[in-house]
């Protein structure tokens, strides 16, 4: 007997083996993406040497490595949607199964959106959560190359960066709030939509139901709203910031440059790697708006599984 009281530890430990693909695939996708730029930034170098015979080369080796990314990026999504359907399928077995005892602490609109929206909700962010991890690691690759090759310019980075991750944590708990009432709202709507479907099945017109349910379309949408405007304002400062950035760093680049302190196709990898920096924290502030609603889906279906029990099926 397994109690109830986590049922995400108990779908990921019964989807392992999608879980170490989906790993796999993202490795290397990443991977590729890091190296690719270093070629590059060796290829201009060649060729600002005259070297036209390496520049070829060079040239053809990213070519062969470019396919190989889109290779295995089809196979990233491919384990993908392989661990997505495993967990989807986990949850759903596990909230539909043995639950007699919690079904009467949520509402019908409650249910309703535990099963058509919050097991999307908490497939998506466990989905894509292995990449975010992995990204996480490329950054401070990332971070170690600028260090190799100037010191002002991984200070400066550093910096920016643990500033954005401040404000993006300050930040949280507000929107955290935003979708707790977005999500209840969205409960309202459909608990009264429920009620317009029984009330047309039986052919019983009742304007005040109608004006009911106007109303909570219009909390709904206000809630929802407010919510994605927050979440959008916050990435947008985020990653305007970091951009302004990069141009300083990459003015402070040319004139490392100029003395000889640097090479022309490190400024194009210091340029490239600025991006994947603001890549990887607009997909950071992505994360931080679809963890609140990851942690509100989790506190909803978890009600599921309060004082239950359950028999591991073989």
């Amino acid at each position: 007997m397994r109690t109830k009281d986590n049922y995400t530890n108990i779908v990921i430990k019964d989807a392992k083996k999608e879980l170490f693909y989906k790993i796999i695939t993202s490795v290397f996708i990443r991977g590729l993406l890091l190296i690719i730029p270093i070629f590059w930034s060796n290829t201009i170098n060649h060729l600002s040497e005259g070297n036209y015979q390496k520049t070829y080369s060079l040239i053809i080796v990213i070519i062969i490595i470019s396919s190989f990314y889109y290779i295995w990026q089809y196979l990233n999504q491919v384990s993908w949607f392989k661990f997505y359907n495993k967990l989807y399928l986990g949850y759903t077995s596990l909230i539909t199964k043995n639950n007699h005892e919690n079904i009467n602490k949520i509402s019908l609109g409650e249910y309703t959106n535990v099963m058509n929206t919050d097991i999307d909700i908490l497939c998506n962010f466990l989905g894509n959560g292995v990449a975010r991890v992995i990204q996480v690691l490329e950054l401070i690759f990332i971070y170690f190359y600028f260090l190799t090759q100037n010191i002002y310019i991984f200070l400066v980075t550093i910096l920016i960066s643990s500033l954005m991750i401040v404000l993006m944590v300050i930040s949280s708990s507000q929107i955290k709030n935003e979708n707790i009432k977005r999500k209840t709202s969205l409960d309202k709507k459909t608990v009264i939509a429920h009620q317009i479907y029984d009330k047309l099945k039986d052919k019983t017109i009742d304007e005040s139901i109608f004006k009911k349910f106007h109303q909570s379309n219009v909390e709904y949408l206000r809630s929802n709203k407010r919510f994605n405007l927050l979440a959008q304002a916050l990435i947008y400062l985020v990653l305007g910031i970091i951009e302004l950035t990069k141009y300083g760093i990459i003015i402070y680049s040319v004139y490392l440059v100029s003395i000889g302190k640097m090479e022309v196709g490190t400024i194009i990898l210091v340029y490239t790697y600025y991006d994947k920096i603001i890549t990887n924290f607009e997909v950071l502030g992505t994360i931080s708006a679809e963890y609140q609603s990851f942690l509100v889906s989790l506190k909803r279906i978890n009600k599921l599984g309060e004082n239950t029990s359950l028999e591991k099926e073989g």
